[in-house]
């Protein structure tokens, strides 16, 4: 099946709403996700990106909001008639039935005829590259293995919508990255209009077109990867979406702050805080530098610690005053810092965010 052989629909959820007693689990969603286009919902635990997923597939009841699917309200339609296709975090593959038998589940049970089933079966063996083991039963099979023939069986039945829920989580690093690929190379070439939800930013960042970052119920920001990480709504995303510092500083003018030995413009927001307030500001790794103790802006501290990262190591410098701060370094620059050595750096970016304290 290929882009040309399927139209992609538009999903929508209006003011969706999901209270269990009295928590709310959904806080009125508004959430479109374009034909073709692949939206991560991204939050910690408890944030209501699952129940947003379990509603979309007919798990959940939806307690206020409307749920629809090229603008036909799906509310009250049952999940085995919602034309979507669900790919869960525990594969739920049938263990005694061989691979083509799983993917041909479905297919079976919305009695296509046997050579129309065959025929769809051998597209989606050859679509996850597994046509050596259209034969094998899942315990022959490797965790990346299964997870694909769980994706090949919610794609087999042309889906309106395709749902994942956490499907990398229970692979190792190195599948979870090759799956993840995969999947986007797979969405990428039929076209199909895609709800990721997990809780993993990397994953998220790496192959969606939008993230949206999930807090209390609520949508906080949904914007692309790049946008979401370099221009954060707020100060939840900023520091959930990357790693960033939290620092104190001070409100020294409407927009501007001292922090450390520096005075810094405030991004956003910044009418919200007077003269004298006490805040925190948040910075990233990548926005602080090493400098030169003679520099005039340059705050001083000592390393604690060094994470090697690859191509980049986490820096850890202990200043009197703040928490640990940290930087992101080239691995081969930082070969010549050792723990317990003087170190002199500075804030970078030209404005910063800022939250109360």
């Amino acid at each position: 099946m290929s882009k040309k052989d399927r139209t992609s629909s538009t999903l929508e959820l209006r003011g969706v709403s999901r209270h269990f007693g009295p928590v709310k689990a959904l806080d009125g969603l508004d959430l479109t996700v374009n034909p073709g286009e692949l939206v991560a919902l991204l939050g910690p635990s408890g944030c209501g990106k699952t129940t947003a997923l379990r509603i979309v597939a007919g798990l959940e009841v939806a307690t206020a909001g409307e749920l629809l699917v090229n603008g036909e309200r799906y509310n009250e339609t049952p999940a085995n008639h919602r034309d979507m296709g669900m790919v869960f975090q525990s594969y739920s593959l049938f263990p005694n039935l061989t691979v083509s038998e799983n993917i041909d589940y479905g297919l079976r049970a919305r009695k296509v005829d046997s050579d129309k089933r065959a025929k769809r079966v051998t597209e989606m063996l050859e679509l996850v590259s597994l046509e050596s083991k259209a034969k094998a039963y899942p315990h022959q099979l490797s965790g990346g293995q299964q997870q694909r023939v769980a994706l090949a069986r919610a794609l087999a039945i042309q889906p309106r919508v395709l749902l994942l829920d956490e499907p990398l989580s229970a692979l190792d690093a190195q599948v979870r990255s090759q799956i993840r690929e995969e999947i986007r190379r797979i969405q990428l070439d039929l076209g199909i209009t895609t709800l990721f939800v997990t809780h993993d930013q990397e994953e998220a960042m790496a192959i969606s077109d939008r993230v949206g970052v999930m807090s209390h119920g609520k949508l906080e920001q949904i914007d692309k990867p790049i946008a979401l990480y370099n221009n954060p709504a707020t100060p939840f995303v900023a520091s959930f979406v990357g790693l960033a510092n939290r620092i104190p500083a001070e409100i020294t003018a409407k927009g501007k702050a001292r922090v450390l030995n520096q005075k810094v413009n405030i991004s956003g927001s910044a009418e919200v805080f007077v003269e004298g307030e006490k805040v925190n500001v948040i910075i990233r790794p990548e926005s602080l530098e090493l400098v030169s103790e003679s520099d005039a802006d340059a705050t001083r501290g000592i390393v604690a610690l060094k994470s090697f990262l690859g191509p980049l190591t986490k820096v850890g410098i202990a200043v009197e005053g703040a928490p640990l701060i940290h930087l992101h370094i080239s691995s081969r620059e930082v070969r010549k810092l050792e723990i317990g050595e003087k170190i002199a750096f500075k804030i970078s970016s030209d404005e910063v965010m800022a939250e109360r304290a």
